[in-house]
């Protein structure tokens, strides 16, 4: 009958799931947390990669320039050979062999114009010196140098250039390719040739123990030199009136004021920050109910919020050493001084459930 069908339905208990599949979704839910985790993992190993690629290239490229300053630098040979050969200059090297020192150098080199300057320091056996050497471009040279950027010109208008003058002359690409790794062929672009040298001395000065007040010249007039008058010369410094110096020196003092004011401010508000977050830090880590979550060992991925002097609201996101990882809110505040933290909220979600911590534990 239909009553007694009924009393069967309330008699049978009500569909649960099979534990093989709370099994299987519990499984499902562990890969998720560990893939998340993993990837979260990987971004700062991806990130120290892209650093020291960064770092590994520009010490590369350092070390290149260092090593092949002679071979770049036009007269920089030459200068030191001329050192070698002038009374003056080994009244403060030294009779001995001269070697150039690996730091500073510095070299800057026009082509349109024709100019190349070069400082470096210069050491014997009785002591040193910084060399700035100019060197010009003979005028057989140049009208060879501007002879062949008028062909390349006529060349690239026939042509073309980009890949339009790689497709028809795909050869071109090769030699190009090779010539990046060549030094003669940088040093043929520079005007350096060891057959027949293109390029004279100008002017040439030392400066005996590096001392900018005593600058000795040895060949030319070395007034066109940036760094003659920047080191020696000063006329642009000089040339400023008592008044306008005095208003220099106030307004240098007012931003250092103001810099050292804020630098300060910055670091209380560090500090600060720093105690409050590591306030809530130590006391997840040590919290039983997160060490049961995610594991004993603990570390803090990433946070999120407010840690003040007297009031923190943040979210940390913790990664357990098995994976696991877990989301925190945290709300407290305190009075002044050095009180106790009052904690309002401390909220963790792991795993899709989320359910509120002991208190007692901060």
């Amino acid at each position: 009958s239909s009553t007694r069908l009924c009393a069967r339905a309330q008699a049978r208990p009500a569909w649960r799931p099979s534990a093989r599949l709370g099994a299987c979704a519990r499984a499902r839910g562990c890969r998720d947390l560990g893939a998340m985790a993993a990837a979260m993992l990987t971004k700062p190993r991806l990130i120290g990669g892209a650093w020291t690629a960064i770092g590994t290239a520009g010490g590369y490229s350092l070390y290149r320039s260092i090593r092949d300053f002679e071979d770049k630098s036009p007269c920089v040979r030459e200068a030191v050979h001329f050192l070698a050969t002038s009374g003056t200059a080994r009244a403060t090297l030294g009779g001995g062999d001269l070697m150039i020192a690996r730091w500073p150098r510095h070299r800057s080199l026009d082509l349109s114009s024709g100019l190349a300057r070069a400082s470096f320091e210069v050491r014997g056996d009785a002591g040193s010196a910084f060399v700035v050497v100019g060197a010009r471009r003979r005028a057989k040279a140049s009208q060879a140098y501007e002879q062949a950027l008028d062909d390349d010109e006529d060349e690239e208008l026939s042509v073309g250039s980009g890949w339009r003058r790689y497709w028809s002359r795909p050869w071109e690409l090769k030699q190009d390719f090779l010539n990046t790794f060549r030094s003669q062929a940088s040093a043929s672009a520079a005007g350096i040739d060891d057959e027949e040298p293109i390029w004279d001395i100008d002017s040439l000065f030392i400066l005996p123990g590096g001392d900018a007040q005593n600058p000795v010249v040895l060949a030319g007039n070395p007034v066109g030199l940036p760094e003659y008058e920047a080191m020696c010369v000063r006329r642009d410094a000089e040339s400023k009136g008592e008044k306008s110096r005095w208003r220099l020196r106030v307004v240098t003092g007012i931003a250092l004021m103001a810099a050292g004011f804020a630098g300060g401010a910055r670091v209380l508000k560090s500090m600060r920050v720093s105690q409050s977050y590591g306030f809530v830090r130590r006391s997840l880590q040590t919290h039983s109910d997160v060490s049961s979550a995610l594991g004993r060992s603990v570390s803090v991925q990433s946070s999120s919020g407010t840690f003040g002097d007297r009031y923190i609201s943040a979210r940390l996101r913790l990664v357990g050493d098995g994976g696991a990882v877990a989301d925190v809110d945290v709300a407290a505040t305190r009075g002044a001084g050095s009180a106790p933290w009052i904690i309002a909220m401390a909220r963790m979600s792991v795993g899709g459930l989320s359910y509120n911590l002991d208190r007692s534990q901060f």
